[in-house]
């Protein structure tokens, strides 16, 4: 089957580009697709971030990618078009997850849709966590032209039959992340070079203010009182810096919380993966989370919050614990649990006994098995 799959690719950071290019690697293992990725992805006034580039050397899988795409700018639209007329895919998946890019995705549905081409949308958010006035009707607009709506969580789920009454919407694991696993770490070796030793636990992933890091910092001093911890927090912070640091200080956690405020490389996270015993996600709201999938594929237990799909792929008291999100004392109690129970190695040892559930195979059979018996009908 031939897939065309749009959405941010390396160069580009994060997560969403992360997710695009395995996606991609996985395709190819038994489809034939092309990646459609940004030449720019946002404008510079409006991206938060200090960059938008990757500053790894080399991408986490090697995937060809078109980098024709800019969202404002419709020629690269037509671009994109030209070719899906003279290659004729079967099926478009395009990655949803922010308003801004519901003008492009609306018209590339409805070119593909016009052509004949299935259109499925992949999508991580379907409504942004942090909202203006205008985005229902720009992601009505957008997932309106989709054929079918592939979610990561119950949640979204629910958002996009509010939104879209009698849409096609489907719920998939969010798949792993375990092809990025890097063995040129080894514990000790990550653990000197990021200089830690003791009980190590890692927050991971842009700091914004609905991941929670503001309650993590909360119940430290009553994890600090039963164990000898420290917090790594790497990530580039979005928005006021000083406020976290201001909490640090006011509560005299001083050295106990080390901070990488920048967007790390494919290796470094790989070495601060290696270095922790436990990525706590404390998150107030959430869909799917890419930094779970991570701390999965490194083979890393997790405390997390009841929120979005993490309360459906960490088995509690299996691969993790789960606690209410916003919970400041049940967050530092799993934390002391985790470490006085000695759970490290049993969980560890089921996660990776898990690792089947999280398969990139159900996300793909899910968007292209319509299509699949349509195009045998047809034959």
């Amino acid at each position: 089957m031939k897939v065309a799959l749009v959405g941010p690719t390396y160069p580009h950071r994060g997560g969403i580009a992360h997710y695009t290019s395995l996606l991609a690697f996985h395709l190819n293992q038994c489809h034939t697709s092309r990646a459609y990725g940004f030449r720019e992805q946002y404008p510079g006034w409006l991206f938060p971030g200090r960059s938008q580039l990757d500053p790894s050397p080399s991408p986490l899988v090697e995937v060809e990618a078109r980098r024709w795409l800019i969202p404002w700018w419709p020629p690269t639209w037509w671009q994109v078009w030209r070719d899906w007329l003279a290659w004729r895919p079967d099926v478009v998946v395009i990655q949803w997850w922010v308003p801004f890019m519901a003008p492009m995705t609306a018209w590339l549905a409805s070119r593909a849709r016009h052509l004949g081409i299935r259109v499925i949308m992949v999508c991580h958010n379907v409504l942004p966590h942090e909202r203006s006035r205008l985005d229902t009707s720009l992601v009505r607009m957008a997932l309106s032209r989709a054929d079918r709506l592939i979610v990561h969580s119950i949640v979204d789920r629910t958002q996009a039959e509010a939104l879209l009454p009698g849409c096609a919407v489907e719920v998939a694991p969010f798949p792993s992340y375990a092809d990025v696993r890097s063995a040129g770490w080894s514990r000790e070796h990550a653990r000197a070079r990021v200089g830690v030793d003791g009980q190590v636990l890692l927050f991971f992933g842009f700091v914004r203010p609905y991941k929670g890091l503001m309650d993590l910092l909360d119940a430290l001093p009553a994890v600090l009182a039963e164990l000898d911890v420290t917090l790594l927090v790497v990530g580039e912070i979005w928005g006021e810096v000083e406020s976290y640091h201001d909490r640090v200080k006011g509560l005299g956690l001083g050295s106990r919380v080390r901070f990488f405020d920048r967007y790390v490389s494919n290796d470094e996270m790989a070495m601060f993966f290696a270095a922790a015993d436990l990525v706590v996600l404390p998150y107030r709201e959430a869909t799917g989370s890419a930094v779970l999938q991570l701390a999965f594929g490194f083979g890393v237990p997790v405390v997390a919050t009841k929120t979005g799909s993490m309360a459906e792929a960490v088995d509690d008291g299996q691969t993790g614990f789960l606690v209410e999100a916003g919970d400041v004392e049940s967050l530092s109690r799993a934390i002391v649990r985790f470490f006085h129970e000695g759970r490290a190695a049993e969980f560890r040892h089921n996660i990776r006994q898990n690792q089947k559930r999280f398969a990139w195979e159900a996300v793909i059979d899910m968007a292209l098995r319509p299509v699949a018996a349509r195009l045998k009908t047809a034959g």
